[in-house]
């Protein structure tokens, strides 16, 4: 029997402290991606918090690399207007993080809603089966960031909701995290919405270089290593990295905000729900009442009477059961809140001259991660006939030959359960580059990635359990549900099924790009890139078995897009056109144009500017427009289709719905959810102003703030993840009003006959579903929900983002001051194409406004001390729950303030045995601070995307360069 993980042997890391460094580059423009060879210049050494602007030429000792960045197809020249920040390398090593995901949600830009590996609910995330990660610009949706390596799309991930996965590339092999948080379809084509986030590959590293790091808090533990090694020759290279990451489980009950029984932290019990329970061992019979149970208020309209423990489940008699004395389980203590996992990447790029005018260029890297999972095996709401050698006659409450409904726990037969998840990335890009005549250059690229995954992978006697199987073995009598003592395998194993969901996806994609000078102008040279690409998807989806579904034996789709794009740069005015107060002013124009061979044809635009008032002084803007296509997933309802019952929290006082269960504040409402094949292109127009400011009077001094706006309509939106919270309040009530069908069932209903049900029942269940759909409770519906993807949406938001830098010397110090936020002004929600737009800020998920960090870097010789505070501002719990018939107020939830602190020392100082050897010890969240208590609609009693469980989180790494 599998027991869960004990608290020493399961601790999650959430990640160490990310340094000060990082907010230092926060603004600071992008640098190499692709490169091509020219003369440099001579200036002064760009430090780590004033690095040189893309467009300026790096030093170097023998050469510089022009440069391709984010945000333009042009070499040479930075994204014109835009906003963008920058993660070095050296940031990176500082943090001690074994994930680029973990460094780059630390940005006050990004939002902590969408996909991760710890359970969550908004915007979909409900639905990340796989727990992969992903990043989330502005909180506008994980699918409209796009993430890139080294400029190249990557495959997506998911079974039954398509991302991408964040977590691509060894820490050790990335040079830099370049991040766009600008709309940018005219130069990438669909997702790039939000913005871009690009890993950017070490190319140049010479050497060996090998880390080791390890990461604990109470007991839970991760630890990992890394190796790197590059090598050079006269006319190419080659750097190739490895990484090997294993964390610990994390069960949900070494946290009590992660478990059912919520009454310590002012929340309800929620082992019991109406007529069912997580039920420990022998089980316990459940009888319907007239009235609210008084005792157990979460049961409704029902009794539960508790199997004596001890029993062989054989002659028990109504005198001897225990009248709401349930035999009860909290699952937080058998089932994993992060699993299990194993992680093994490798990644190589390559360099070589063919000629003189020819160099071809690789990237290649694959990703494994195996997880597992715990769950606690129950039974769900099951009936004993009266034939059963089982069955316990004369129960108060059930007449005499009728079904008794009881509810039990196979963990005595299994112990926990156990899930296993693989996700495999294998991604190779090639990039041949011919340079022509008159400093124009060719480039064909051609990228395949591909992504596999099992997000199911369930042995036999697991909880995979077949409740068409149990039944019957109850209705035979070969199964006991109120014995302590297991069952047989043979019949466990017609309960309990093997089971997979299979997953694949790939990209395919051929680029054809020309760039150059077209001509001088006084101020400088005009510049253009023109291209065309061919683009191929692939979805596939195969899930046999699994207990909470249908099976799939086999969905597939593919599409195509034919793009071809054009950009041009032009500086118009210079410094020596001696025009007062505008020393340069440099514009850049984009289009783009795709053709889908399933959803139609878009052509998008952008326009950007950069004004250099006076020295030191910029102002600069970008305009565009963007889109998202629907991903495979979204449009196809093979993939996932389904119709069930399901209960939420009514707190809605609607007379015409009031709560089926008014103890709880809940109600039965059919839920009809899936992939629409109707779905068309999202489309966005945004713009942002901002300055930079580096005056010469305070050398060391950079300022910055960006205003931005996005209009983001045709939004599809899967309202799986706002399904559960339709009714929890008035407002939500008036605001999902076109997704909700109030249907009562009438008098003479009975469950499992449709031809009982009000007819709008009998269009939900005429609907394509993957999920087998339980009617054994059906009469209870009060309502039917409709939570399909669709484009319904629209989103207005704007905001500002601040940078400031301070970088000084006192002595043999060096101290930097930083302070990095972002202010979302407002973020209205329209989620239907009739309806009003709403305020959908500072509330539950949905953006928070506030974010910032601020820290101190004290570095003397060897010595690098950065401690940072952490800043998530404060919201509104507007989905509060019911507890004991009483629904909690909407209420503030406070800020959450955290305080991180890197500590560094590199060894050199003490000899040469210590060259290249390097020592850092992170905290985060040094105070230990707990996460604000949140009792909402979505479970649980804290808000994750703005706060976490983890608590302090401590992690030393050890780095040797030979």
């Amino acid at each position: 029997m599998r027991k869960p993980t004990t608290k020493g042997e399961v601790r999650l890391l959430a990640g160490s402290a990310i340094s000060l460094a990082l907010i230092a580059m926060a603004g600071a423009p992008t640098m190499a991606q692709e490169v091509v060879k020219t003369p440099a210049r001579q200036q002064q050494p760009a430090t780590k918090a004033d690095q040189a602007p893309a467009s300026t030429p790096i030093e170097s000792a023998q050469e510089i690399e022009e440069v391709v960045v984010i945000g333009t197809s042009i070499r040479g020249i930075a994204a014109v207007g835009a906003s963008t920040v920058t993660v070095s390398r050296e940031d990176l090593a500082a943090t001690g993080r074994n994930s680029p995901v973990d460094v780059v949600r630390e940005l006050p830009q990004l939002q902590g809603l969408g996909f991760d590996d710890a359970p969550r609910v908004g915007q979909n995330a409900g639905g990340n089966i796989q727990r992969g990660r992903s990043v989330n610009i502005r909180g506008l949706g994980s699918n409209a960031t796009l993430l890139l390596i080294d400029g190249n799309r990557v495959a997506p991930s998911g079974n039954v909701f398509s991302f991408t996965e964040a977590d691509q590339l060894p820490v050790a092999a990335i040079e830099r995290i370049d991040v766009m948080t600008d709309g940018a379809s005219a130069i990438y084509g669909s997702d790039a919405v939000a913005g871009v986030i690009n890993y950017v590959t070490r190319k140049n590293f010479k050497g060996v270089e090998v880390t080791g790091r390890h990461t604990f808090t109470d007991g839970y533990e991760q630890s990992g290593g890394s190796i790197i090694g590059g090598h050079a020759w006269d006319s190419g290279n080659i750097v190739v990295a490895f990484d090997h990451d294993v964390r610990g489980m994390m069960m949900q009950g070494e946290s009590p905000y992660l478990r059912q029984d919520l009454r310590p932290l002012g929340g309800p019990d929620t082992r019991i729900r109406t007529n069912n329970a997580t039920a420990g061992t022998p089980g316990n019979i459940v009888v319907p009442r007239s009235t609210n149970n008084p005792t157990l208020p979460t049961a409704g309209r029902f009794d539960y009477y508790g199997i004596p423990v001890g029993s062989s489940g054989t002659g028990i008699t109504a005198g001897q059961l225990l009248l709401n004395q349930p035999n009860l389980a909290d699952q937080a203590d058998y089932t994993s809140y992060l699993p299990k996992t194993v992680k093994n990447q490798v990644s190589m790029t390559a360099r070589q001259e063919i000629t003189p005018w020819l160099t071809a260029n690789v990237l290649a890297f694959y990703n494994k991660r195996d997880s597992t999972l715990y769950s606690y095996p129950q039974s769900g709401v099951r009936t004993l006939p009266a034939t059963s050698p089982y069955y316990v006659q004369g129960v108060p409450g059930v007449a005499p030959g009728a079904r008794q409904t009881v509810v039990f726990s196979l963990y005595k037969d299994i112990g926990v359960g156990e899930t296993s998840i693989t996700d495999e990335q294998t991604q190779f890009s090639g990039n041949l580059r011919a340079d022509l005549t008159h400093d124009w250059a060719a480039q064909f690229i051609a990228n395949y990635s591909r992504n596999k995954n099992c997000a199911n992978c369930i042995d036999e006697l697991n909880n995979n359990v077949s409740a068409t199987a149990l039944q019957r073995a109850l209705d035979n009598g070969t199964y006991n549900p109120f014995s302590s003592a297991p069952a047989s395998q043979d019949v466990l194993r017609t309960i309990l099924p093997s089971a997979f969901d299979r997953n694949k996806s790939t990209l395919k994609e051929y680029t054809l790009r020309f760039d150059g000078p077209l001509f001088e102008l006084p101020a400088g040279t005009v510049k253009a890139a023109v291209g065309a690409s061919y683009l191929e998807l692939t979805q596939w989806r195969s899930a046999i078995g699994v207990q909470a579904s249908s099976d799939v034996p086999l969905a597939d789709a593919d599409r195509n897009i034919r793009a071809a794009y054009a950009e041009v740069y032009l500086p118009l005015v210079g410094s020596e056109a001696g025009v007062p107060l505008m020393q340069s002013l440099d514009f850049n124009v984009a289009v783009r144009t795709e053709r889908y061979s399933d959803v139609g044809t878009t052509t998008n635009p952008k326009f950007g500017v950069n004004w250099g008032v006076a020295d030191g002084v910029k102002l600069r803007g970008v305009w565009g427009r963007s889109f998202r296509a629907p991903n495979l997933i979204e449009s196809n309802p093979e993939v996932f289709s389904r119709v069930r019952l399901e209960t939420i929290a009514n707190a809605a006082r609607d007379s015409a719905l009031p709560p089926g269960n008014t103890a709880a504040g809940t109600s039965n409402v059919v839920n009809v959810t899936g992939s629409n094949n109707n779905l068309t292109p999202e489309k966005a127009t945004s713009y942002s102003l901002g300055f930079d400011y580096e005056p010469e009077w305070l050398r060391g001094l950079r300022a910055s703030a960006t205003y931005y706006n996005v209009k983001y309509s045709n939004q599809i939106i899967g309202l799986q993840g706002f399904g559960a919270t339709f009714l929890a309040s008035a407002t939500n009530r008036a605001l999902f009003a076109p997704y909700i069908t109030v249907a009562p069932q009438p008098s003479t209903c009975v469950n499992g006959n449709p031809a009982t049900y009000n007819s709008a029942y009998l269009v939900a269940l005429s609907r394509p579903s993957v999920a087998t759909i339980d009617q054994s409770n059906f009469c209870s519906a009060q309502a039917i929900t409709d939570t399909r993807n669709a484009n319904a949406a629209a989103v207005k938001q704007d905001g500002i983002d601040i940078t400031l830098n301070y970088r000084f010397e006192t002595g043999d110090s060096n101290w930097m001051l930083s302070l990095s936020g972002t202010k979302i002004l407002n973020n209205d929600l329209q989620l239907t194409s009739t309806g009003s737009y709403t305020n959908a800020l500072d509330v539950m998920n949905q953006p928070i406004s506030e974010r910032g960090r601020a820290g101190i870097t004290w570095n003397m010789g060897p010595y690098t001390v950065a401690p940072a505070l952490n800043y998530v501002g404060s919201y509104t719990n507007n989905i509060p729950i019911t507890v004991n018939g009483v629904t909690l107020p909407v209420e503030k939830v406070p800020a959450w303030v955290t305080f991180d602190l890197m500590m560094g020392y590199e060894f050199s100082e003490l000899g040469s045995w210590g060259d290249g050897l390097r020592a850092s010890f992170n905290v985060r969240n040094l105070m230990d601070r707990n996460p604000p208590i949140v009792l909402s609609a979505n479970g649980n009693a804290f808000d994750p995307q703005g706060a976490n469980v983890f608590g302090r989180i401590v992690s030393f790494q050890l780095s040797k360069s030979f």
